[in-house]
């Protein structure tokens, strides 16, 4: 696997420096996750999404609802996906929230609403920090061993690539590919 060494030496420090800069970019999201102090944001509910799960009859072939799966709870500024099933309350009556922020790149942890009088937690499984935490994970030991073969061309190569591949899935799955689709087609 020779193709490394064909590549222009331009596209070689591409790499190197599109993995320092994944690594640099791991270790901000780390510092403002554990170190840094979290604030706390009282936002209004403005929508509801419920989102269920779709199976096809056996037989007729046709799509039904079988249960709900996520919901999520769209504020002003935020976007925050809870499991109704895990949830001891009804939260869709919710009117506000509060949601406990990062301070550099506004990361939602948790959220609480008073359904009761009593603070309760919106439980969340699916997220960043919940069942989809190997992503950035991931994504931080591929830039770190990129930025440690700095000299070895094809596995630098091949962690700036995957690290490429590793962002696409991470805007994949927040939306903001469906967001920028929908924005250039109307």
């Amino acid at each position: 696997m020779t193709y490394a060494n064909t590549l222009p030496d331009s596209v070689i420090r591409l790499c190197r420096s599109f993995n320092a800069c994944a690594l640099t970019l791991t270790l901000l999201v780390c510092l403002d996750i554990f170190v840094l102090p979290k604030s706390n944001r009282f936002e209004k509910v403005v929508a509801i999404e419920q989102h269920y799960v779709m199976n096809r009859s056996r037989y007729s072939r046709r799509p039904h609802k079988t249960y709900l799966d996520n919901t999520i709870l769209i504020t002003e500024n935020f976007r925050y996906p809870y499991t109704r099933k895990a949830q001891n309350f009804d939260a869709s009556k919710a009117d506000s929230i509060r949601l406990v922020t990062t301070c550099l790149f506004g990361i939602v942890r948790t959220g609480y609403m008073k359904p009761h009088g009593a603070e309760m937690e919106l439980k969340q499984t699916a997220g960043m920090f919940g069942t989809l935490s190997f992503i950035p994970v991931a994504f931080g030991l591929v830039a770190a061993f990129g930025v440690a073969m700095r000299h070895n061309k094809e596995q630098l190569l091949n962690a700036a690539v995957m690290n490429l591949l590793l962002i696409l899935v991470k805007l994949f799955i927040d939306g903001y590919i469906f967001d920028f689709l929908a924005k250039l087609l109307y």
